[in-house]
C-alpha cells in the first residue's frame, strides 16, 4: 500500500504526464490520473470534499462559452471550485460522457487540436496540479498556520499557487497515536476553514465559524481534555446549518471518542 507521500509524489508525476502529452494520447492519461485518486485515501478524500455539492453542470455552462461562431473558455475564480470542476471534467472526459476534442474547440479558433491541448493543459491543467498539490501537503503535514491557511483563499489570478518542479514529499517518521489524531483533527479543520472561506455565508457567520475554528484547533493543540470538549459542543451546534461541515464534524466526532476526550 502507498503511503500519502507517494500517492501524492505519484499523482503529480501522472498530471504531468498529462499536461506534456499529445491530444491524441490524452485520454489514456487521463484514465491513469483518475485512477491514481481512486486509489488514494488521502487525494479521494480531498476530491469527494469539494465536490460534494458541486454543479458541475451549471459550472460547464459557464466556463465553456459560445458567442456565434467564437468559442471561449474561461477558468473558474476560486481554487476550490478550479478543483472540483477539474476534477469532474477529467472524470466525465474517463467515463466518456464528454470527448475531449469537443472540449479542445475551445482553447483555439482555428481547431489546431495539438496547439488548443497545449493551452488546455496550461489553462486548466497547471493550476489543478499546483492546488491538488498544496491541499495534499497542507493535509499532510497540518501544521501550517491562519495567515498560510488564508492564503489558499485567494483567487487564482490574485495569488497564483506554485509547484516547484521535480520535488518529492519526502515521507516521515511514523507519529505516536495521539499525533496521529491530531494531525488528523488539524486536517479536518483546515478543510473546513477552505469550505467556509469558499463559502456564500454572510461575513458575520465567516467571522463566527472561523474564530471557533481557531479556538478548536488550539485547545486541541494544547490538549487539554476539558476545553476540548467544550468547544466540540460549542462547533457541534454551530455547524449544523452547514452541510459540508456536518460531514466533517462526523469523522472529527469519532477521533475525539477514539481517543477518549468525549
Amino acid at each position: 500500500m502507498r503511503t500519502r507521500e507517494e500517492s501524492l509524489n505519484n499523482f503529480i508525476e501522472l498530471v504531468d504526464e498529462l499536461i506534456s502529452s499529445k491530444y491524441l494520447f490524452a485520454n489514456s492519461k487521463v484514465f491513469e490520473v483518475i485512477t491514481a485518486i481512486n486509489s488514494s485515501k488521502l487525494l479521494s478524500d480531498a476530491f469527494n470534499y469539494f465536490v460534494d455539492g458541486y454543479d458541475f453542470q451549471s459550472a460547464l455552462i459557464e466556463s465553456f462559452i459560445d458567442e456565434g461562431e467564437q468559442r471561449k473558455f474561461i477558468l473558474p475564480v476560486k481554487n476550490t471550485d478550479v478543483l472540483a470542476f477539474t476534477y469532474s471534467l477529467l472524470r466525465e472526459v474517463n467515463y466518456k460522457n464528454i470527448q475531449l476534442t469537443d472540449l479542445l474547440d475551445y482553447f483555439d479558433d482555428n481547431k489546431n487540436y495539438d496547439l488548443a491541448y497545449q493551452n488546455f493543459a496550461k489553462i486548466v491543467l497547471v493550476p489543478f496540479k499546483s492546488y491538488v498539490y498544496q491541499i495534499a501537503i497542507q493535509m499532510i503535514n497540518s501544521t501550517q498556520s491562519p495567515e498560510e491557511a488564508s492564503a489558499l483563499g485567494k483567487t487564482v489570478e490574485e495569488e497564483p499557487l506554485e509547484y516547484e518542479e521535480g520535488v518529492k514529499v519526502e515521507q516521515q517518521e511514523k507519529p505516536s497515536s495521539y499525533e496521529n489524531a491530531l494531525a488528523t483533527l488539524v486536517r479536518l479543520l483546515d478543510l473546513d476553514r477552505l469550505a467556509v472561506r469558499d463559502s456564500r455565508l454572510s461575513s458575520s457567520d465567516v467571522q463566527e465559524l472561523m474564530y471557533l475554528i481557531d479556538l478548536f484547533e488550539e485547545k486541541i493543540r494544547e490538549k487539554d481534555s476539558e476545553k476540548i470538549s467544550l468547544i466540540y459542543l460549542a462547533y457541534l451546534y454551530a455547524v449544523r446549518p452547514f452541510k459540508k461541515l456536518k460531514t466533517n464534524i462526523k469523522r472529527i466526532t469519532e477521533v475525539l471518542m477514539e481517543e477518549k476526550v468525549i
